[in-house]
């Protein structure tokens, strides 16, 4: 029997049972159209995190940090134990194509005050070397003496009226004393880098302070739990971050001082759009697996009203088998016919799934990603699951006795 032909009398079985065919592909539907829009809201949502990273952070530059594995989701781990020492930083600095070395200290403080308003809460306040906030200043100038203070915008309005160059704070810091600072400047945006998690409340010398180690060598040298190294252009940014990596990795106090489960990461804005990829992408993967399970349901329905089908068409069967249909025709026919629900059942699943993933993104304010890939698997999916579906009941209708079903009512 010619495919074509498989393909009319499929059609016209489905067709004709349009209320059974329409809950039978229904499984399908829900199974393909829930997958894309988990896609479609995972992607969309990496795609937001992505465009916030982006946002301040084009320049040249890599955080130099230590990380550790950890269990779970999470990944890795970004450790705060001060191994970047001094020297490190010289040898950073003498690098070629690195344009500065920026150690990052930070110190937790609880309260913000100007006058008699305060804000109280946690956040850092973060020693570090002025050249990183070259270029983000809206106003004032850069620190040079250490009673002096550069804060973010969202820090400077804080207080009603608002924080300007000139007016003096008081930074009460985390069990310990509380220190008069300068305003001198203000960043628009906190640069890239550091702990995220809590915010950065300002930024001073690193003459207020940083912890001190014993390097390998015996000397005593301050030492930061991380760095900002600047590339010179962004033409030279992976060969600058390849021998940063080299000399961190091989010849720095650091690769000495470091645990032996720890790692040395120095990493770009690209890399770290990729690892919270990485980590929204296991979250996506695990809920679309979850919301997969109803293709498990979608198939069992295929294969139970193809069962159906095989039973009330036996009578046809056996005149088929009558007129010369071998096996392997009648095989051909169911499984092109739980083929057809399947490809049906995806392609209804991948339009559902799209619309509900574009109102759910757009709704939330998410730039919309189309996830490609998936909508292929999600078709081959549907084609399988059909096939497999219809591989028993097209088994069964093969093995009908043509003279037994001649005789079926």
């Amino acid at each position: 029997m010619k495919l074509t032909e498989s393909f009319r009398i499929s059609w016209r079985a489905i067709t004709g049972h349009k209320l059974r065919s329409s809950l039978t592909t229904l499984g399908i539907i829900i199974g393909v159209g829930a997958v894309i829009v988990f896609m479609v809201l995972g992607g969309a949502f990496e795609a937001n995190i992505a465009q916030d990273i982006r946002e301040g952070n084009d320049e040249p530059g890599m955080w130099v940090n230590t990380q550790q594995e950890s269990s779970g989701f999470g990944g890795s781990q970004i450790l705060t134990n001060p191994i970047y020492t001094e020297s490190d930083v010289a040898a950073l600095e003498s690098i070629d194509g690195v344009d500065f070395v920026a150690p990052e200290a930070n110190k937790r403080a609880i309260q913000l005050r100007h006058g008699d308003q305060q804000q109280t809460g946690q956040f850092n306040i973060q020693a570090t070397d002025p050249q990183r906030l070259d270029g983000d200043l809206s106003a004032g100038e850069l620190f040079e003496a250490d009673d002096e203070i550069v804060l973010p915008a969202d820090a400077a309005d804080i207080v009603d009226g608002g924080l300007a160059v000139g007016d003096e704070v008081q930074i009460n810091y985390d069990g310990g004393p509380t220190k008069t600072f300068t305003v001198v400047g203000i960043v628009e945006e906190s640069p890239g880098g550091g702990n995220n998690r809590i915010p950065t409340a300002g930024y001073i010398s690193l003459d207020n302070y940083g912890t001190t180690v014993e390097t390998p060598d015996g000397d005593t040298e301050k030492a930061y739990a991380s760095m900002i190294v600047a590339a010179e252009s962004t033409d030279t940014l992976d060969e600058t971050q390849a021998a940063v990596l080299d000399y961190l990795k091989t010849d720095s106090d650091a690769a000495q001082l470091k645990g032996d489960d720890q790692v040395i990461k120095a990493q770009t804005v690209d890399d770290a759009v990729d690892q919270i990829g990485d980590i929204i992408d296991q979250f996506t993967f695990l809920i679309g697996g979850i919301a997969a399970i109803s293709l498990v349901v979608g198939s069992i329905g295929i294969a139970n009203i193809m069962i159906v089908s095989v039973t009330e068409r036996t009578r046809e069967i056996g005149i088929m088998k009558a007129i010369g249909a071998r096996k392997r025709d009648i095989i051909q026919l169911f499984i092109v016919e739980a083929l057809i629900l399947g490809v049906i059942g995806a392609i209804i699943g991948v339009a559902v799934g799209l619309g509900i993933g574009y109102l759910g993104a757009t709704g939330i304010g998410w730039p919309m990603v189309y996830p490609v890939d998936w909508i292929a698997i999600a078709v081959v999916i549907g084609m399988t699951v059909g096939v497999l579906s219809g591989l028993y009941p097209a088994w069964r209708g093969a093995r009908v006795d043509p003279i037994e079903a001649l005789r079926h009512e």
